[in-house]
C-alpha cells in the first residue's frame, strides 16, 4: 500500500503533522468521520480552521470524497486510487437511527447513466439509507 506521505506527494499536497494525522485516520476508518469524529481523534494541537482547510484541499485534490447525513452533517471517507477517476461512483449507506456512513463495493458507471438529451453529467451520488448492524 502506498504510505500517507506518498499519497501527499502523489497530489501535491504540502506533507505537514496535521494533514498526515488526518489521512491516516480517514484511511482506518470503516465509516465516513464527521470534522468532530475526526477532531476528538486527532493527538495534537491544532485550530478548527486547520482541519477544515485540510478537509477541503483534501476533496479538492480526489483524496476523500464527502457525503451529507440524513443530519446535514458532512462525513469524510478516503477515496481509493481509481483509474478512471471520476467516471464511476460507489453508493453509500446511511443509517437513519445512528447517522453512521459506509462506503459500499457497488459502482456505479458515469457513462452508463442516462439523462435527458442537453443535460451534461458530472457525478453521481447514490444513498442506500436503513438501520445498521449496530442500531438493528
Amino acid at each position: 500500500m502506498t504510505s500517507v506521505e506518498e499519497i501527499l506527494q502523489q497530489h501535491n499536497l504540502k506533507n505537514t503533522r496535521i494533514r498526515q494525522a488526518v489521512l491516516s485516520l480517514l484511511i482506518d476508518a470503516d465509516e465516513g468521520l464527521s470534522h468532530q469524529d475526526l477532531s476528538k481523534s486527532l493527538d495534537m494541537d491544532f485550530d478548527r480552521v486547520t482541519l477544515f482547510r485540510t478537509l477541503h484541499a483534501f476533496e479538492e485534490s480526489g483524496i476523500l470524497h464527502k457525503i451529507i447525513d440524513p443530519n446535514g452533517t458532512a462525513k469524510y471517507a478516503y477515496t481509493l486510487p481509481d483509474k478512471d477517476k471520476n467516471k464511476h461512483s460507489h453508493a453509500h449507506f446511511i443509517c437513519l437511527n445512528c447517522g453512521q456512513v459506509v462506503c459500499l463495493d457497488e459502482t456505479f458507471l458515469l457513462n452508463e447513466i442516462k439523462v435527458p438529451k442537453g443535460f451534461i453529467k458530472q457525478t453521481i451520488d447514490v444513498q442506500v439509507k436503513g438501520i445498521c448492524v449496530k442500531c438493528n
